[in-house]
């Protein structure tokens, strides 16, 4: 009995040092809605009721993945992350088919020095963004997401500019000093791709959160810009700076954000790596006056309220969509159209990693009649593990 007893203790033993030692972590979740929308009658839009990915309207798009870290000693880590999306309604690879679309890099990190990534990431604008939204951080925010794109008489128009994420990114951030970071990232463009850059600064402590981003990208070799755009050839193009922030009050937490940018240029194909990522079109129209877009900015406000295991939230974003000095101006306007977004939505903690959600957001502005989403209602699930 002596012997099973020592036997049972070193077993015991080894199980807790292999637990110990064993820093990789699979992951995942799927979420899903059901999700109407209506057109404006201008556009010929039938109402449409579908089953979405969470990628479209939800708290996060599908996905599984896999964590793995080593310590090296003297608090510096090394690790790797990988996350592969897919489309739950379908099953079907997201991102274009791509095995880890979502992210796959490699990083070390040490408390007193940052941390340095190397490989597909999310680009900086994007958690800027994630500030700004009532379900942070759940940054897909519903129906109320800044950055879902919209379509404009057949063409795909981007709302806030949101890529989200770019291809052979080095990205480095500092530590924390009382709060305040920095981050800066770059993504060489290999004579196929546009070169993309991005800066950041931000701070969080205490009840408040706030960032700002600025990214930008020289054009790729053999890239046509039009000449009406009045755009140097030679860059930077897809200038984008985003601005983000958030207080808790107690009660609720207010948010504000603001977006804006310029020399756009639509690259076609995937050759592209930053703000304007699979926008092939940039073309703005009313139905009378059409143009391309070079500007848009616009900023956002939301309320988050959280009673008991809900979290209540309103957001409005309202983005001006202009053209080149070229475009007559036949609106009565100074070469713009508007278009905003309201919308309210709530969701419900069954856990803490399963939630139920529902959500509706209208459109206002110049072209609320010219989309294909105008009014936008939606329930859902989300469950990871």
């Amino acid at each position: 009995m002596k012997k099973n007893a020592i036997a049972a203790a070193l077993l015991a033993c080894i199980g807790t040092m292999a637990q110990a030692e064993d820093n990789t972590t699979i992951f995942g979740l799927i979420d899903l809605n059901i999700t109407n929308t209506k057109g404006g009658a201008p556009v010929g839009s039938p109402t449409l009721t579908q089953m979405n990915d969470g990628t479209v309207n939800g708290l996060n798009g599908s996905r599984w993945g896999i964590r793995s870290y080593e310590d090296l000693g003297g608090g510096l880590r090394a690790g790797v992350h990988l996350e592969s999306g897919f489309f739950a309604d379908t099953g079907s690879s997201a991102q274009g088919g791509r095995l880890f679309g979502r992210q796959g890099f490699v990083y070390l990190s040490q408390p007193s020095a940052g941390e340095l990534r190397l490989g597909r990431q999310y680009v900086l604008e994007d958690s800027v963004m994630c500030a700004t939204t009532p379900f942070t951080p759940n940054c897909n925010s519903l129906t109320l997401n800044p950055g879902t794109a919209i379509t404009n008489r057949g063409v795909g128009l981007p709302f806030w500019l949101n890529a989200p994420r770019a291809d052979n990114v080095v990205m480095y951030q500092t530590p924390s000093f009382g709060g305040a970071y920095a981050a800066v990232q770059w993504a060489p463009g290999e004579n196929t791709f546009d070169t993309f850059h991005g800066l950041k600064l931000g701070y969080t402590g205490g009840p408040l959160t706030v960032a700002a981003s600025y990214e930008w990208s020289n054009p790729r070799t053999g890239i046509v810009i039009p000449a009406n755009l009045n755009i140097d050839p030679k860059g930077p193009i897809n200038k984008s700076i985003t601005f983000g922030s958030n207080y808790d009050f107690g009660p609720a937490r207010l948010y504000l954000g603001y977006q804006s940018n310029d020399n756009l240029v639509a690259n076609p194909g995937a050759n592209q790596n930053g703000a304007l990522l699979g926008f092939a079109n940039l073309t703005v129209s009313d139905g009378t006056t059409t143009f391309p877009m070079k500007k848009s900015s616009g900023p956002t406000v939301g309320v988050g309220v959280p009673i008991g295991s809900w979290l209540l939230g309103v957001n409005y974003t309202r983005m001006k969509f202009e053209g080149p000095s070229t475009v007559p101006a036949t609106l009565g306007q100074t070469e713009h159209l508007t278009l905003g977004k309201a919308g309210i939505g709530a969701v419900y903690s069954l856990s803490k990693v399963t939630f139920l959600y529902a959500s509706i957001s209208e459109a206002t502005g110049d072209l609320k009649d010219q989309i294909n989403q105008k009014t936008v209602s939606q329930v859902g699930l989300r469950k990871a593990f």
